[in-house]
């Protein structure tokens, strides 16, 4: 019987998948005013992300259709629901064209991934150009930052801090990738945890 689908998905890509719904669920969250949730969520999306291209090397079944399903999941997860989190946050105004340059050198750098994929660099595996999940981290900084200083203050940091992450996403040099679960789970579990708890402790962003 002919297969009446137009893709197979593997085991992977239902790991991305699944983190495609967690991140889903963040832009949920943030929309509904939970922003605290909403970053709690992504961590837990990065977690799958983090995993999925692992599943895939120890099956042996990495393919080119999941590099290009796993971009249009890191599209969502790095670059537009940040995005959005920093516009519901107060980062309006002026601060849209920073976001703007973000998601576009983002895009930039995720179809040049799917290009290539990973690189080689002194015997391990790199990324070419600054990896996009450093979104997340950026957004969690600032939004604990935003708890102590001036709005005002917060919104020129920002704005430096995500012209040169946008640039540096498309520099032609390896950046170091971190493959080892006994620091990418930990972290991601940890920033779920955190934020997580700032959402039930009611603390306000």
């Amino acid at each position: 019987m002919r297969y009446p689908f137009i893709c197979r998905l593997s085991l992977p890509d239902c790991l991305t998948l699944m983190g495609m719904v967690i991140a889903l669920g963040g832009l949920c969250a943030a929309l509904s005013g939970a922003i605290w949730l909403s970053i709690s969520l992504l961590y837990l999306a990065m977690l799958a992300d983090a995993l999925d291209g692992k599943l895939a090397r120890h099956l042996d079944c990495e393919r080119a259709f999941g590099r290009y399903l796993d971009g249009f999941c890191d599209l969502l997860l790095y670059l537009v629901a940040p995005a959005l989190i920093f516009y519901l946050s107060g980062y309006r105004g002026g601060g849209a064209f920073f976001l703007a340059l973000m998601v576009i050198c983002g895009a930039l750098r995720l179809s040049r991934f799917n290009e290539s994929g990973n690189i080689t660099h002194h015997a391990t595996l790199a990324y070419l150009g600054m990896p996009v999940f450093w979104s997340l981290f950026i957004l969690s900084g600032w939004s604990l930052l935003a708890l102590f200083l001036p709005p005002l203050l917060c919104a020129l940091l920002l704005s430096v801090v995500l012209t040169l992450f946008s640039l540096a996403m498309l520099l032609d040099r390896p950046f170091h990738k971190f493959s080892s679960l006994m620091i990418l789970v930990p972290l991601c579990l940890s920033g779920a945890a955190l934020f997580g708890a700032l959402h039930l402790g009611g603390v306000h962003g």
